[in-house]
């Protein structure tokens, strides 16, 4: 059973209320009625029904962490039975049978799961109720609206082509659904122009598969995108992943009308990405374009590195023209390894620019964060990173945290992810190793000066297959690298 913090409030003790839900046989006088003055429960020797679907509340918190469910109080009962499911697996209750005393509960919420709610009243043998016949069902979502669904089977490229997205839409954020479990193509690049646009599987437990077919296969953008539990074989593609458009779509500022600002996220989460010739995110080198975020969470990414034109002296995340950079880049959860024939010369490339320019448009600070990564054969002969604009500059953040890195950028991950400024105050280390292709490991001093550094073998399992789960103790015990490869507990 998934842990869940319940919180059952209003504590209904069989049915005797004051004001809200007060315990059984409990007085009123502190809040002003006297021992005389209780409401009574007159329900008994009956049996009791659940309450309706409609009258059940399930409201997120602020933050939208929890859920709070809310349902009137039966009269008589001894309780309600409830159990909370993610519907696209039904055999793992996130909440079984809970007996709740009480007219709500507290649980918590996670993104993009059909869930139904179910709830059956239960009897109270001192009034000689007996519990409800059935239980009520109350089905909720926490995916966000569809748009349209595009058929299984569909080639992505000629479904826009048939169906362009809305004029109207530009500002929002457009939902398409692809069947989960399905399988389809895209025969070209795919531009959603202004437009920012999700992809997603209906089911976080069923991935959707993407072949591309054409060699140009891709995603062109001049505003955000999400991509969500969806597998992209692209081994028939020579193009970037994702690429920025040489034509923007959108409206550009300063004094030449050049710089292009992404407000909406580019967000590429739990997706396997494979068979990848070139690079996963570039500016297409024309425009100068600053995107607001690139996130790459839970994803697995098999680069077969061949683009020697692009990558051989570029990078896999690459803002190449002029100032262009990202302002926030975060890596997680996820798994990044190449078997191609091609050394990238960096992991991260960005542009010229500094804070001191971008601030005139908000731009005030910027980050770069690794968190819980597996990185493998990555930049072998490269280095980890560079980005003179933003390098050792107080409004620069930095972090590094649990990660393995295993022959990957030969002049010193720690050293080459601060461009080779020392150890700045706003950079963050922690749990890392560092190891080398003959068995040795970087020596990370005066960059990650953490002292966490781990210098031990994560002895992965077989890295020539795409296999990293790991087994050496002190990455297992830590936790670290990609959590996929870590040891079933």
């Amino acid at each position: 059973m998934r842990k869940n913090h319940v919180i059952a409030r209003h504590k209904l003790g069989s049915c005797f209320l004051i004001l809200a839900a007060i315990l059984f046989f409990s007085s009123c006088a502190q809040d002003g009625f006297d021992d005389k003055e209780k409401f009574t429960c007159d329900v008994n020797n009956s049996q009791l029904e659940s309450p309706s679907a409609d009258s059940i509340t399930i409201a997120a918190s602020a933050d939208g962490a929890y859920f709070t469910a809310t349902w009137p109080v039966v009269f008589g009962a001894g309780g309600y039975q409830v159990s909370v499911y993610d519907v696209s697996d039904m055999e793992n209750p996130i909440i079984k049978d809970s007996l709740i005393d009480g007219c709500s509960m507290r649980f918590n919420r996670e993104e993009d799961m059909n869930y139904k709610f179910v709830i059956k009243t239960m009897g109270n043998k001192n009034l000689n109720n007996i519990d409800a016949k059935t239980s009520t069902e109350k089905a909720f979502t926490t995916f966000t609206s569809t748009y349209q669904t595009i058929p299984d089977g569909a080639d992505i490229y000629a479904y826009f082509q048939e169906h362009p997205l809305p004029a109207d839409s530009i500002g929002t954020n457009i939902n398409y659904d692809l069947v989960a479990g399905g399988h389809y193509t895209m025969s070209n690049a795919v531009d959603f122009g202004a437009n920012t646009v999700t992809l997603r599987s209906t089911s976080k437990s069923e991935r959707v598969n993407i072949k591309f077919t054409g060699i140009n296969s891709g995603f062109v953008l001049s505003s955000g995108i999400t991509l969500k539990y969806l597998d992209f074989d692209c081994d028939a593609s020579a193009n970037g992943f994702i690429n920025m458009s040489k034509s923007p779509a959108i409206t550009g500022v300063g004094s030449s009308s050049n710089y292009y600002f992404v407000n909406d996220p580019i967000s590429v989460v739990s997706c396997n990405i494979d068979n990848m010739h070139s690079f996963f995110f570039w500016d297409s080198k024309t425009p100068t374009w600053f995107p607001s975020n690139v996130i790459v969470k839970d994803c697995l990414v098999h680069c077969v590195s061949t683009d020697t034109q692009n990558l051989q002296g570029g990078a896999y995340f690459w803002t190449s023209k002029g100032n262009g950079y990202i302002r926030s880049l975060s890596i997680s959860n996820s798994t990044f390894y190449n078997t191609g024939n091609v050394d990238v010369k960096f992991f991260v490339q960005y542009g010229g620019a500094s804070t001191t320019l971008t601030s005139i448009y908000g731009w005030i600070n910027n980050t770069i964060s690794y968190d819980h990564c597996t990185f493998y054969n990555m930049c072998s002969s490269g280095q980890w990173g560079n980005y003179n604009g933003i390098a050792g500059k107080a409004t620069s953040y930095w972090k590094m945290t649990n990660c393995i890195f295993y022959n990957c950028s030969t002049s010193g991950v720690a050293r080459r992810f601060l461009a080779g400024k020392s150890s700045p105050t706003t950079s963050t280390f922690r749990n890392n190793t560092y190891m080398k292709s003959d068995g040795t490991f970087d020596s990370p001093s005066g960059y990650d000066d953490s002292g966490t550094d781990i210098k031990s073998d994560p002895v992965f399992k077989d890295p020539t297959n795409g296999n990293f789960s790991i087994s050496g103790s002190t990455q297992v015990s830590l936790g670290t690298g990609d959590p996929r490869w870590l040891p079933s507990k």
